[in-house]
């Protein structure tokens, strides 16, 4: 049995970045994790917040201010590849938000 999950490297800025699978009560904190007042961190990706890939991945906060936006993209798009699960969830959960709005 594999407890880790399923995890995705990438590789971004000569470094191997982990994106890791969470599990249902990971999941569950970052949906519960209140937005913080940084515009930046909240909406620079449609796709999560800047403030979860340090629970998602092998990167520090530090690590992530540094890098750029397509190298972040990269990063997401590791973190979709092991939590396809979570981020259909957002998904449905912005078409609801955006129906209502």
């Amino acid at each position: 049995m594999d407890d880790l999950g399923k995890s995705a490297i990438v590789k971004v800025a000569g470094k191997e970045v982990v994106c890791r699978e969470l599990d249902v009560a990971g999941v569950r904190r970052l949906l519960e994790t209140e937005r913080q007042a940084d515009l930046v961190l909240d909406a620079l990706f449609e796709e999560i917040r800047l403030g979860d890939l340090p629970v998602m991945t092998s990167l520090t906060k530090e690590e992530i201010e540094h890098l750029l936006p397509s190298q972040l993209e990269a990063v997401i798009d590791g973190c979709k590849k092991a939590n396809p699960n979570f981020f259909g969830l957002l998904a449905r959960l912005n078409k609801v938000v955006k129906a209502v709005a």
